[in-house]
């Protein structure tokens, strides 16, 4: 399988026990070499705002009489907003893996493991404290996913790439036959983003993008194999769709074939992006300034969303959510750019 040559470049075959880089000199080297080139990834930087823009863009109308093309599909189907949630995820893995071993290197285990467990623990806290304060409810929004997410792959990132994949599908598969064989699905659909068990569908997305997109645009940078990542991005998504005849596309039930679908997308989406901007200098300044900062401003604009969407009567004229729109997204641009002319890049 092509997944097998899918290995960072500064992560050496002496490893002593997982997590830890060996200390050769030869080691040390690569490692090193690969930090100069990983500054920062622009393109990553364009997609993350994307998915930030599209996000705050679909949470703050999506409650309200808008056109269908702004709403997710009411049950199985497929529609634009369906697939914000599973580039933003995308984003978030995309770095991930390189991020937990940059840190290893420096820090070590202990230091590590409490940065990353910290991070997406505040990221829980801070959906479930939110949805508890302003709805009354114990929900399971978009925040808590993200926490939940980014806690559970965390082990499997001490695993190689391939192995890494070949185990975040057998629990997307793990996952779908519950759902069919054992009736879980009304478990599911009583939480929005499929509630916890849903973690182990939507874990795929950020493995697949730290395993083989990571690991392919950050080890290799310059001599990326772009074909690769673009068919390997058609065959996911033709997968996804040719699996939805037998399993339907549905985000309420976060359905495999729905994130196979869902991951090819963000894999063409990312890498027509990385053309555009690595190759090509295309810059658009306010996705990446947007991008720089993309997970404080999103749970800025996630908590003024619910707490407008839970104010808000869902009958009000759509003059004025749009209005509400436009401004959210004018600040949350102001925001990033002061952080990002003052070089202030909060990563929690």
């Amino acid at each position: 399988m092509w997944f097998a040559n899918a290995r960072l470049n500064f992560v050496s075959r002496n490893f002593k026990y997982p997590g830890t880089l060996s200390k050769t000199t030869r080691n040390d080297n690569k490692f090193k070499t690969v930090e100069k080139k990983r500054k920062r990834l622009s393109s990553l930087d364009h997609f993350r705002g994307l998915a930030l823009f599209l996000m705050i863009l679909v949470n703050s109308l999506s409650p309200y009489n808008v056109p269908k093309w702004l709403k997710h599909s009411p049950w199985n189907g497929y529609q634009f907003p369906d697939l914000v949630a599973p580039l933003f995820l995308f984003a978030m893995g995309v770095a991930y893996r390189i991020s937990l071993n940059s840190r290893l290197s420096r820090f070590g285990m202990k230091r590590t493991l409490f940065h990353f467990i910290k991070r997406y623990v505040i990221l829980f806290l801070f959906g479930f404290v939110g949805i508890l304060l302003v709805k009354r409810s114990f929900d399971w929004g978009i925040l808590q996913m993200l926490g939940a997410v980014g806690l559970f792959i965390l082990p499997i990132m001490f695993l190689s790439p391939l192995y890494s994949i070949i185990i975040s599908f057998i629990l997307l598969a793990f996952y779908q036959i519950s759902i069919n064989i054992f009736g879980l699905s009304s478990f599911i659909l009583k939480f929005d983003m499929g509630g916890p068990f849903a973690t182990l569908s939507w874990a795929f997305i950020p493995v697949f993008a730290s395993s083989f997109v990571g690991v392919e645009v950050f080890s290799r940078r310059d001599q990326a194999d772009l074909k690769k990542l673009l068919l390997t991005g058609i065959i996911l998504t033709l997968v996804g769709f040719a699996e939805s005849r037998f399993i339907p596309l549905n985000k309420h039930l976060v359905s495999s074939s729905y994130i196979l679908f869902s991951t090819g997308l963000a894999t063409v989406l990312f890498s027509i992006f990385y053309i555009l901007v690595e190759i090509h200098k295309f810059h658009v300044d306010i996705l990446n300034v947007l991008g720089k900062n993309s997970l404080i401003i999103f749970m800025f604009s996630n908590t003024i969303s619910t707490i407008l969407n839970a104010k808000l009567p869902s009958s009000l004229p759509i003059i004025y959510p749009i209005l509400v729109t436009i401004g959210l997204l004018i600040g949350s641009i102001i925001i990033a750019k002061i952080l990002a002319r003052y070089e202030i890049y909060i990563k929690l």
